[in-house]
Order: structure tokens, then C-alpha cells, then sequence
């Protein structure tokens, strides 16, 4: 019977074979996702790495994409690097990634967007937080490169539009890898030292590459808890960087910033000597409208003959006090002749007057007598005449 080996065997004799090759075990691939699997509760990441004509499995462990800056999705081109083993259970080969990165420009607008949306979800752009551009500045911080022609442009127009700005350099780097941290404690330091009223943070503009340092979460953070206002100068027109997302005000250019960031004197003292012109003719129009108000009063007899005002004020009030007595007379005696009549009309209807003309009032026991039927016969009463009483015994009635 022959030789034979085992399919355990068979596999671990390729595996060794793949490790021993130099090439194999540090190489870089690229390729197109498909097919991506994350599983959450081991947080590996599997998927096939495909080209026109040929396609290969790779598995990333949760050790070595914790640290990814973006999310793989199927559709996306990368380059990755990593090593070809055997997975001998299977017996099929694999690639084992150990780094990841978006290729090409694709890639990295990819980055851009993922970072973008992550920091907006954190609220690093939220207009609630922009801070207002102070109207009249004095001391303005640049954060750039003091080798670079956005530098000198600023200055040309903070000069010519303000002589006596004062202008305080934070020197960085404003592209490479150590850019982002030099332009963030850029920023931090003049925050730290909180002297200037506004900071310009750019550069003169270049490729997406160039602008990097200013897509950075380092420099977006900065800007975002920086105390003092922001304008982001990053020198291009068509697209938003991050940081512009994230500074108070944004400009389309250096020169821009530098005209957002003061005030030009000159028309401010243009502006204010118009104020001051129209105030002083507002001033003396109604300094005038007051002096003729004051000449017409005066202009009056009241200032001019005021004893004749008061001989006439005399005279009506003497007019009125001789009205008021006559009035208060007539009152009176007609008050007097209707109390006189309502006396007499009294006199008229008293008792005693009755009496005096032949009349008795008849009383029984004190109570007066209107009817037949108050008394009885054999009843006494009593019968006042004007001059006495009489006592009466009651014999008949009928």
C-alpha cells in the first residue's frame, strides 16, 4: 500500500510553507470590499477582498481595527497590509489584516465624511455655539506659518485697514503630520494667555492633502473650546473644511479674514464724523424750535403788560363774587317763602285750630274716637274743646 498522508497534515505543510515566505507575511493589497461581516460580540471583521478577475478572505481581529478611522463598507476601495496563512480547518487560505486605509482620493473623501459626521453628532458645528465677531478689534492672533504668503496678506490688510492693530503671530506648520497638534496648541496657547479679541486660523490654500492639518479632530476640537472668536482662513472656495465648520465665522480667503477681523478706520471715522454732523443738526434744529416756542410766549401780553392781566383777573373775579352773592340772596329768600308757606299750611291743619272754631276731640281711656262703634252706652269719655276737657256719659248713639 503507499505512502499516504492526512488532510491535518496536507494543511499544516502549506501553512508552514506560506509562513517561511519572506514576501507573504508583510505585503500590501488592494482591493474592493464585499461581503463585510462585523461581529459585535467578538468585534472581528470579515470580508473578501476583490479585483476585476480574482477575490481573496480576509479577516481583521477586534486587536487590530479598534483603531481604524473610518467604518469599511462593501463597495469601498483600500490598501491593506497583512500576511497569507492557511486556515486549516477549512483548508483555505486567508489574508490576516493588520492595517486598513481608505485608497486614493475616494478614501479619503470617505475619511472626511465619516469624521465630519461623527463630529457634528458631538455638536462641534452647532450654530448655538458661535461666537460674535467683536465690532471694533485692536489685537488680532494669526495662527499659520510665518514663511507663508497668507501671513503676509493678512497682514498687508489688517495694516491697511487698521494702522494701529496689533497682531500676534502663533508660528506653526500648516501641512504634514505633526501640523494638526502644532495648529491646535496654537490655538490653545492664545487662549491661554487670553490677550487678543479674534484669531485667524488658515493657510493659503492647496490640494485636499495639503489642507489635512485643518480636517483634523485635533483642530476642530481646538477651535471648538476656544474662548475667544474664530475665523477659519483655510484659503479655498468650493469646499468646507472641518475647521470651517467649526469656527464662528468662515472666509473664503487669508485676505478675507483679515477684512472680517477689523474694522476699516477710515470709514469709521467717516461713519462717525457723518454721526456727529447729523447730531449737531438735530441739536440745533430743536435748539431752534425751542427758541421760537420761547419768542411767541414772549411775544404775549401776559409778558408784556402783566398788570394789565392781573387788573382783568381781578376784574372777573369780582364779577363772579358779586354773581355768587346775588345768587346765595335769591336762595335764601326763596327758601324763606316756602318755609313760610309750608308753616302756614301746618298752622291750617293742628288740632287747636279745630278746637278754636267749635270742634271737640272725643278720647276713651286716652284712645281716640273715630266711630260710633269705638264707645258703648253707659261708656265714659272725655271731649276737649279749645279752652278744657269735659267729661261725657254715653246714653245713646245712633
Amino acid at each position: 500500500m503507499a505512502d499516504f498522508i492526512t488532510v491535518t497534515e496536507l494543511n499544516k505543510y502549506v501553512e508552514n510553507i506560506l509562513k517561511a515566505d519572506i514576501f507573504l507575511n508583510n505585503f500590501w493589497l488592494k482591493g474592493e470590499i464585499s461581503g463585510f461581516r462585523l461581529y459585535r460580540q467578538s468585534g472581528h471583521m470579515y470580508f473578501t477582498l476583490k479585483d476585476e478577475t480574482a477575490q481573496v478572505s480576509c479577516v481583521m481581529f477586534k486587536s487590530r481595527n479598534k483603531n481604524l478611522d473610518f467604518v469599511p463598507e462593501d463597495g469601498q476601495k483600500v490598501l491593506l497590509r497583512g500576511q497569507v496563512s492557511l486556515f486549516a480547518e477549512q483548508g483555505k487560505y486567508q489574508v490576516y489584516v493588520e492595517e486598513m486605509q481608505p485608497y486614493g482620493l475616494g478614501g479619503l473623501f470617505l475619511y472626511l465624511e465619516q469624521l465630519k459626521q461623527n463630529l457634528a453628532k458631538a455638536g462641534y458645528f452647532a450654530a448655538d455655539k458661535k461666537k460674535i465677531i467683536p465690532q471694533l478689534v485692536n489685537k488680532v492672533g494669526v495662527v499659520t506659518s510665518q514663511d507663508g504668503a497668507a501671513f503676509h496678506d493678512i497682514v498687508r490688510v489688517l495694516r491697511s485697514r487698521h494702522s494701529g492693530v496689533e497682531i500676534i503671530l502663533a508660528h506653526t506648520t500648516v501641512q504634514g503630520e505633526e501640523a494638526p497638534m502644532e495648529i491646535a496648541n496654537a490655538i490653545n496657547r492664545l487662549n491661554e494667555h487670553n490677550y487678543v479679541e479674534v484669531i485667524i486660523v488658515g493657510r493659503g490654500g492647496g490640494s485636499l492633502e495639503d489642507l489635512m492639518a485643518f480636517n483634523s479632530e485635533e483642530v476642530v476640537k481646538a477651535i471648538y473650546k476656544s474662548t475667544i472668536p474664530i475665523i477659519s482662513a483655510v484659503g479655498h472656495e468650493i469646499d468646507f473644511s472641518l475647521a470651517d465648520l467649526a469656527a464662528d465665522v468662515r472666509a473664503v480667503t487669508p485676505t478675507q479674514a483679515a477684512q472680517l477681523a477689523v474694522p476699516e478706520i477710515a470709514l469709521l471715522e467717516k461713519q462717525i464724523k457723518d454721526y456727529r454732523e447729523r447730531l449737531t443738526l438735530a441739536v440745533t434744529r430743536h435748539i431752534n424750535h425751542r427758541s421760537e416756542l420761547i419768542d411767541n410766549l414772549m411775544m404775549r401780553k401776559v409778558w408784556k403788560n402783566p398788570k394789565i392781566l392781573i387788573e382783568e383777573r381781578e376784574e372777573r373775579l369780582s364779577t363772579l363774587q358779586n354773581s355768587l352773592l346775588k345768587a346765595i340772596i335769591s336762595n335764601i329768600d326763596k327758601r324763606h317763602t316756602q318755609l313760610s308757606s309750608l308753616l302756614s299750611t301746618l298752622d291750617a291743619l293742628s288740632p287747636l285750630k279745630v278746637k278754636q272754631r267749635g270742634y271737640a276731640i272725643l278720647l276713651k281711656e286716652g284712645k281716640l274716637i273715630r266711630s260710633i262703634n269705638d264707645v258703648n252706652i253707659g261708656d265714659q269719655a272725655m271731649a276737649k274743646i279749645a279752652d278744657g276737657t269735659i267729661n261725657v256719659l254715653i246714653t245713646d248713639k245712633g
